[in-house]
């Protein structure tokens, strides 16, 4: 009997169920203790694109960023621009699902944090409904584990509008 936390449902894999725009409902890490945190805050705000083409968008940012005093996308001061990037979350690429594992490789092309540029991170895939969540194995950090979880809700598809 198939349910809807199946891979395959109703004869559709996870390739084809993860392709379309998700909005972000929840960005959070439960720690081996079982405390609960928001890296980007509770009301945190993103979106994560699949393309039927093979290529992924992930946008996360904290709500209630500071304003930059100059309209210049390039000109914040140097405080601003820390407190930007400290507050958002972004990397594209290609990306490959593992249907036997219910995951989804990440390939991460470009990216805000440096670090992650060349690299493949894999997060576990499960559907409920219009609501798809993203894990991935712990991660440690000195005396910490922590588990992160990404829910994420589909975006109704909307007709490509024209300039007028």
């Amino acid at each position: 009997m198939s349910t809807d936390t199946d891979t395959d449902i109703d004869g559709v894999s996870i390739a084809q169920r993860i392709v379309g725009a998700w909005e972000l409902v929840e960005y959070s890490t439960t720690s081996d203790t079982g405390k609960v945190d928001y890296p980007l805050g509770p009301e945190a705000r993103g979106l994560i694109i699949y393309s039927a083409d093979g290529y992924m968008s992930a946008q996360i940012m904290r709500s209630g960023r500071t304003l930059y005093r100059t309209r210049n996308v390039h000109s914040g001061e140097m405080g601003e621009r820390s407190e930007a990037a400290g507050g958002y979350l972004a990397y594209s690429g290609p990306y490959r699902v593992d249907e036997d594992n219910s995951a989804v490789w990440h390939e991460m092309a470009v990216s805000l944090f440096p670090n992650w540029i060349g690299d493949d991170q894999k997060r576990y895939v499960r559907f409920e409904g219009d609501v798809m969540t993203l894990s991935s194995d712990p991660l440690v950090f000195r005396t910490t584990t922590l588990s992160p979880a990404l829910v994420w809700r589909r975006i109704t598809p909307r007709a490509v509008r024209t300039a007028p």
